[in-house]
């Protein structure tokens, strides 16, 4: 994995997504706290005894605490959550979320725009970078299992943001793809969609994770317009 300035790490939420995250940042030499309405709770506990090192306060205080905040919460808490954790200024806020709806044919859009532009509005002065929504919790706690680098697309309107985040994604054993502004989250979130089409339709044998080949200076032959 690659190495990363060490940093103290707001996960936001303990179910499974919240304790991949736990896990993995801590494997990678960060230090995590866990944010929970409950943190005395018993299930929260056990997540915190499964991350050497980490602790459980609640969100406000946890993030208070952290350089780095990782909303692992479901989408319909994420607008409570973001506005009970305070004073977000200058903090890096990773959005795994996705602003989707559940029917009879599966997963779809449930906003007009993201929910990364939404959390963006939301967490007024921090530093929001859309990443890890289109991997799987699973993926999260151990991207080595799979053969090659799982890529972890980043959408965000602030560079320097990027750039961290991509220090925190690679660290993790992940390939880091920029792609472009927070409004690509509206393409990364129907990505999401499509990525749980194998456990809605019952062929989980063919569930599969994104990954990117960059064709680099290959000559790819000429680019055809119309008109």
């Amino acid at each position: 994995m690659a190495q990363s300035t060490s940093k103290t790490i707001a996960v936001i939420g303990t179910g499974r997504m919240g304790g991949a995250f736990g896990a993995a940042f801590t494997r990678a030499g960060h230090t995590v706290v866990y944010g929970s309405r409950n943190p005395a709770d018993e299930k929260v506990q056990t997540v915190v005894k499964n991350t050497t090192g980490s602790a459980a306060l609640d969100p406000h205080s946890a993030a208070a605490k952290a350089e780095v905040v990782v909303l692992a919460v479901p989408w319909a808490g994420a607008e409570e959550s973001v506005k009970a954790l305070g004073d977000l200024s200058g903090k890096l806020i990773l959005d795994p979320t996705n602003a989707i709806q559940f029917g009879k044919d599966g997963a779809g859009l449930a906003v007009d725009t993201s929910g990364g532009e939404l959390v963006r509005d939301w967490a007024k002065g921090a530093r929001v970078v859309k990443a890890f929504n289109t991997v799987g919790y699973f993926v999260i706690a151990n991207p080595s299992a799979l053969p090659g680098k799982v890529g972890c697309f980043l959408a965000s309107d602030d560079a320097a943001a990027k750039a961290e985040a991509k220090d925190l994604v690679t660290s993790l054993g992940f390939e880091a793809v920029d792609v472009g502004p927070m409004k690509s989250a509206r393409v990364l979130e129907g990505m999401s969609t499509l990525y749980m089409v194998p456990y809605f339709t019952g062929k989980q044998d063919e569930r599969f994770e994104w990954s990117v080949v960059r064709s680099g200076n290959v000559t790819l032959g000429p680019v055809r317009t119309a008109g």
